[in-house]
């Protein structure tokens, strides 16, 4: 008599009989404890929000520290332009050593994208459509400008500033 766990086809057990996705009860057990494990591997900490935009800080696992940005912008209202600026330190494109037992490629890049779709796009319109871009940031801290608004006086002394109208008749289109 066979046992429950080889009753179903599964890749890892008897990966001739099995298609790509099945398991037994045993690694399907496994399979979800690893998503739960590695669900919280990014948080995301919203530190903006408009009308077309918000912006995040983006932290790995429990630092203090984040690692990175994210700004959203609707560019319209089913689209979305989301730019993700993470350090250089960080890297994507490394494997999660914990999924190649059950046969999974999964990297920290893939783990990021699918927190990024579950709590931003897919919470902002449900089934918006996305683009995403990803840029590493060199470890420097950013370089901040504080700008203060355009007063009278400077006004005055802005020689690119377009002449005063001219007395006389209004041009009339």
């Amino acid at each position: 008599m066979r046992t429950k766990n080889t009753e179903i086809p599964c890749v890892i057990c008897d990966p001739s009989g099995a298609d790509p996705g099945d398991y037994c009860d045993r690694h399907r057990d496994e399979l979800h404890r690893l998503e739960h494990q590695y669900e919280t591997l990014f948080r995301l900490q919203r530190t903006s929000r408009g009308k077309d935009h918000e912006s995040y800080h983006l932290f790995f696992q429990a630092e203090c520290e984040p690692c990175g940005r994210i700004m959203v912008a609707e560019t319209d209202p089913e689209n979305l332009a989301v730019l993700v600026l993470v350090s250089g330190e960080l890297n994507l494109d490394a494997a999660i050593e914990d999924y190649k037992p059950l046969g999974i490629a999964k990297t920290y890049g893939d783990a990021l994208r699918q927190r990024i779709q579950s709590e931003i796009i897919h919470t902002w319109y449900g089934n918006a459509r996305a683009c995403v871009d990803v840029f590493r940031l060199t470890p420097e801290p950013p370089t901040h400008w504080d700008v203060d608004p355009r007063g009278d006086q400077e006004e005055a002394d802005d020689s690119d500033s377009p002449p005063p109208p001219q007395e006389g008749n209004p041009s009339v289109h």
